[in-house]
């Protein structure tokens, strides 16, 4: 995974991610879900994957509730690898917020030097490709069971999109730096 998209993870997803469990080695490779072991119908968990039932604090539990139920729009896939290839591209970091609210990693991710600018040109704000992000990372985390059990289930649209647009998935993750295997 490239520098910037471990940040990127590490800014949208790991935050929530990480402090709810963690995950296999075999079913992840640098933090984003194989796309061979990748499950987005939400039928069946990956075979193995534990459902464990951890205690998360208040504020991850918020967060993943906030994200499970943000709704991406239908193109989000195809702006957001686009956005990542041009902040490539651009050599722009996003700060390591692991650890850090969805609030605080939104205002950290505002306050970068040049991100703001991009993140417009591809129709996003810090708060809608943060979100868009960590949603993406949490819709294909629990659609492979890999959430502590009882948190909440991704948006029913999100699945949909996700079924509907698998190609957009996979060239997602690879914008990420993590082509699917």
């Amino acid at each position: 995974m490239t520098g910037l998209s471990a940040l990127l993870v590490s800014a949208a997803m790991l935050p929530l991610v990480a402090q709810a469990q963690t995950y296999p080695p075999s079913a992840y490779q640098g933090g984003v879900p194989n796309q061979s072991q990748t499950q987005i119908d939400g039928n069946a968990p990956l075979q193995g994957a534990p459902q464990q039932t951890q205690q998360v604090s208040p504020q991850v539990r918020a967060d993943t509730e906030r994200a499970m139920h943000y709704p991406l729009p239908p193109d989000f896939m195809t702006r957001a690898a686009a956005t990542i290839a041009e902040l490539q591209a651009r050599n722009i970091q996003p700060p390591n917020s692991h650890g850090t609210s969805l609030s605080e990693t939104i205002r950290q991710i505002s306050q970068v030097p040049g991100l703001a600018p991009v993140l417009q040109s591809h129709g996003f704000t810090p708060e809608s490709f943060v979100m868009g992000m960590t949603t993406f990372g949490m819709t294909l985390a629990a659609s492979n069971g890999q959430l502590p059990t009882g948190m909440p289930s991704p948006n029913p649209s999100n699945v949909a999109l996700f079924k509907a647009q698998p190609e957009q998935v996979t060239a997602l993750m690879q914008a990420m730096g993590n082509p699917p295997h």
